[in-house]
């Protein structure tokens, strides 16, 4: 499983993710913030976005998800 970050646009009132049954099919739920979540997934970035979409019928523009690795590594090298 590959952990990940999922961000909400400011202005959209985030769902509570950890209540849909196809997403606890494919995530485990690490942190839940505010406006973002961190999560370990069986699936990758580009099929939980869509996902994530799908199911919550959001724009792309609504929902990021983002490797830790990459961005928790990459805040190391500022």
């Amino acid at each position: 499983m590959v952990t990940y970050r999922i961000d909400f646009s400011k202005e959209l009132n985030v769902p509570d993710l950890s209540t849909n049954p196809k997403l606890a099919d494919v995530l485990t739920f690490d942190i839940k913030h505010k406006d973002w979540y961190v999560v370990s997934s069986k699936i990758n970035d580009v099929a939980l976005r869509q996902l994530l979409m799908e199911e919550y019928h959001l724009p792309m523009k609504d929902v990021v998800v983002t490797s830790t690795r990459i961005s928790f590594g990459a805040a190391l090298l500022v």
